[in-house]
């Protein structure tokens, strides 16, 4: 397990594999412009590991901007599936509005 926390807002980032071997990232609190820059320097080491997939889990995520958005794009152009599990309403709609529900898939909750 990998855990980033930023000073700037309360951010955090947890990787862990699943039992069968997927990388899931747990992402807490506000993602936002003073927290995509850390953000990114973790994903840009996770995607450099080459994965098939994986997995956004965003139950605890409150806040996304289009900073955050923006990682998760580059993310998608590195890992051939990226899905994003129990995003709230407010983060369902940014990504649907910019047009990325089938490149950041969304779970059905």
């Amino acid at each position: 397990m990998d855990e980033l926390e930023s000073s700037e807002t309360s951010f955090t980032v947890e990787e862990a594999l699943d039992a069968s071997g997927v990388v899931t990232i747990t992402l807490r609190g506000e993602l936002d412009i003073s927290s995509a820059d850390s953000f990114r320097a973790v994903m840009e080491r996770i995607v450099g590991d080459e994965p098939e997939r994986l997995v956004f889990d965003l139950h605890e995520l409150a806040f996304m901007d289009s900073s955050g958005i923006a990682v998760m794009v580059y993310v998608s152009n590195h890992v051939k599936d990226v899905e994003l599990r129990h995003a709230s309403d407010v983060i369902r709609r940014v990504v649907e509005a910019t047009g990325l529900a089938d490149v950041l898939r969304l779970d059905p909750s």
